[in-house]
């Protein structure tokens, strides 16, 4: 019972598994920091840690290929070592400092806007993490800027190649917002064959999003078949929307939508569907194309199931 409404809670909170996923990668780098803090006994905690403060941005689902991902963390990790280290080395000075604070903010700022301009607050936190360095002691002394060079350094190659290492789960993602979008088209289905007015658009337009921010970050192998998937689905989202202009068919449409619902289930158990069971006639052109659609889309996710199956 417990297990169960634990899991609907995450359901609900956690629609699209993505932050667990990114919770599950921040316990994998947290373990992995811990044995190199270990092993190589860092001089600076504070600077070793610091840097994972921010690599939460790494999953931000707004950054939608590994590329922009590690370039975004190149961009945070040399940021934070040049703040952290000159903010530390000229803490002392305290009217130069203020007006190289200034500078600082400013340049910061401009860069995210030009390279990142939908990571606004990524400024402040930057610096937030750089001024973490002005609470060590003695301020200014060469040799303990050399120690936090090293143990950031330390610190920021560990959660690179952490974060290469770990295991691509972006399949399982796309494939829970692709659920939530044909359960959505489930219920204009329903909405169509009782003449009510839909009310999941919201909900579809957020679903197709998170399958679009997936779609760079899904292993090659799988691309062509969760590309089909989404495509056909769409089709038969559009042949739905033409459904006016012709004469309706409730029992058509309520076998789409029971061969929706029973691919959703085999979705979820990643097990393979197929279109037995209740039969599917079709009487019109429109409706031969959403049959052959929703063929195509079983087909591509057999395809795209048997190459996960262990």
């Amino acid at each position: 019972m417990f297990i169960s409404k634990l899991s609907e809670w995450w359901d609900e909170v956690d629609p699209y598994a993505l932050q667990r996923l990114a919770m599950y990668k921040a316990c994998f780098v947290a373990t992995i920091l811990v044995y190199i803090y270990w092993v190589f006994k860092p001089a600076n905690f504070m600077a070793f840690f610091a840097p994972f403060i921010v690599a939460s941005f790494y999953e931000m689902p707004l950054i939608s290929s590994f590329k922009e991902k590690e370039f975004l963390l190149l961009f945070i990790f040399v940021a934070m070592l040049v703040v952290s280290i000159s903010f530390y080395l000229l803490a002392p000075m305290h009217f130069m400092f203020l007006f190289y604070a200034l500078g600082v903010l400013a340049t910061l700022y401009y860069l995210v806007l030009k390279f990142f301009p939908q990571l606004k607050n990524l400024t402040m936190l930057i610096l937030a993490a750089g001024a973490m360095t002005l609470t060590i002691k003695p301020p200014a002394h060469f040799q303990i800027a050399i120690e936090m060079f090293s143990s950031s350094i330390l610190s920021m190659g560990g959660i690179l190649i952490c974060l290469k290492i770990f295991p691509n789960k972006y399949l399982y993602i796309w494939c829970r917002a692709l659920q939530k979008f044909i359960q959505c088209l489930e219920s204009d289905i329903q909405a169509a064959i009782s003449t009510r007015d839909k009310y999941a658009i919201v909900e579809e337009v957020n679903h197709l999003g998170m399958m679009r921010a997936c779609r760079k970050l899904i292993p090659k192998r799988y691309l062509i078949h969760t590309y089909r998937m989404s495509v056909n689905i769409r089709n038969i989202q559009f042949a739905l929307d033409n459904l006016f202009y012709e004469k309706k068919n409730d029992e058509f449409w309520t076998g789409i939508k029971n061969h929706l619902y029973l691919l959703r289930i085999h979705m979820k158990n990643w097990s393979l569907g197929d279109l037995t069971g209740e039969e599917i006639k079709p009487e019109t052109e429109l409706q031969c194309y959403v049959v052959y659609c929703l063929n195509k889309v079983i087909r591509s996710w057999n395809q795209l199931c048997s190459m996960r199956l262990p």
